[in-house]
């Protein structure tokens, strides 16, 4: 290599790692400022104060319009590199049948349940007719709720890849799906 190709190719880099933390700094200030201009109406008066306690914290705000907002205006959240799992490796079961408001499925025993659209962990614990459940709203608005769920692999509010293993189903798998309260119809989401 010369001593022309190096310098044009340390000035590549440089010029990537420079664009890289321009653009982070861009982000830390656009939270900062957000953050500082809550503080201050916060700070200004009492309509402020409840204007802020009655939006920003008794409001539960849908991850998708979250995740929008910030791709739109700050960057992606997420990695768009990540290595997507095909439909067909996703859910693997040998019937389903209507089952309330959803589906169910019969899996084989100590079945790892695969995420199948990336979100965030809203809900653990027990439904009525569903027994353990994990309830994922995904990127795409829609909240999916896995039940009959053994060995749960997540937390609350963390947010997971599409195809990563929450849990085991030992023979049956309940599946439903909702969008702003409403029961989706299950063959759109599963094949």
């Amino acid at each position: 290599m010369t001593l022309e190709e190096y310098k044009s190719k340390k000035k590549g880099q440089t010029v990537g790692s420079n664009k890289y933390l321009n653009g982070l700094v861009k982000r830390t200030m656009i939270c900062f400022v957000f953050v500082l201009l809550v503080l201050a109406i916060s700070l200004m008066s009492e309509t402020g104060r409840s204007y802020i306690k009655k939006y920003l914290l008794e409001t539960n705000f849908e991850f998708s319009k979250i995740n929008t907002l910030y791709n739109k205006y700050i960057g992606k959240l997420t990695d768009e590199n990540t290595e997507v799992v095909s439909g067909n490796q996703l859910l693997e079961y040998t019937s389903k049948e209507k089952y309330n408001d959803g589906v169910k499925l019969t899996v084989s025993e100590n079945y790892n349940v695969n995420l199948l659209e990336s979100g965030i962990v809203v809900y653990i614990g027990e439904k009525e007719g569903y027994g353990n459940t994990i309830i994922v709203q995904q990127s795409n608005g829609i909240d999916a709720w896995y039940g009959n769920i053994e060995n749960v692999d997540v937390k609350i509010y963390d947010y997971i890849e599409k195809g990563t293993i929450i849990g085991n189903a030992n023979k049956t798998l309940y599946l439903v799906f909702q969008k702003n309260g409403e029961i989706l119809n299950y063959e759109d989401y599963i094949k």
